[in-house]
């Protein structure tokens, strides 16, 4: 093996595994983002997608069609971030927003998002033969580092639900869809 490929397939297993720290953080609600914050981090899900696009097709040439299916729903949302009543559902229900209100459990993005959970759970499957030993505990090491960097910086607006930063709940507001919903009562006034 080339030394590109060794550090490709130990980046995309420390990616896959992050992504299922992060998935997981946000399906159990233990941290997320104000939904204008999710707002601006559009382009994650595309390299959310492109992981599992590596990994799949460039490194492993395995499960091709379940990347193609991961491909799909990530470049739908990517493409109509915060326009259509899907991306706006799947951003409320990741949302500080959504998680401080009362809202019955959502199966449709639950579902949704532990299918992504899934398909990174089957990337790092497929990619570990590929690693030694040192190499996996290093990968592990560096995803939880880089996680902890991110989601627990108090630099960033990344919270708990049940701990937030005062300056973090200032950032609440409405739903995507409670606006939506709104909107679409106003066109049904004027017509």
């Amino acid at each position: 093996m080339s030394l590109l490929f060794d550090i490709s397939a130990f980046l995309l297993f420390a990616m896959e595994f992050y992504h299922i720290l992060a998935h997981s953080m946000i399906l159990c609600g233990l941290r997320t983002l104000p939904r204008k914050d999710l707002i601006r981090i559009r382009y994650y899900f595309l390299v959310d997608g492109l992981t599992v696009v590596c990994s799949s097709l460039l490194l492993t040439q395995c499960m091709q069609w379940l990347m193609v299916l991961h491909l799909m729903q990530h470049l739908y949302y990517f493409i109509t971030w915060n326009k259509t009543y899907w991306a706006k559902k799947i951003i409320d229900w990741s949302s500080l927003d959504y998680f401080r209100k009362s809202h019955p459990i959502d199966l449709n993005s639950t579902l949704s998002t532990m299918f992504d959970i899934v398909v990174h759970l089957a990337m790092m499957y497929a990619i570990y033969p590929l690693l030694d030993a040192f190499k996996i505990v290093a990968a592990l090491l560096m995803a939880q580092a880089a996680l902890y960097a991110v989601l627990f910086n108090p630099r960033f607006a990344w919270s708990s639900p049940w701990n937030m930063p005062k300056w973090v709940e200032k950032r609440l507001g409405k739903l995507g869809l409670e606006e939506w919903r709104e909107e679409e009562e106003k066109n049904k006034k004027t017509n």
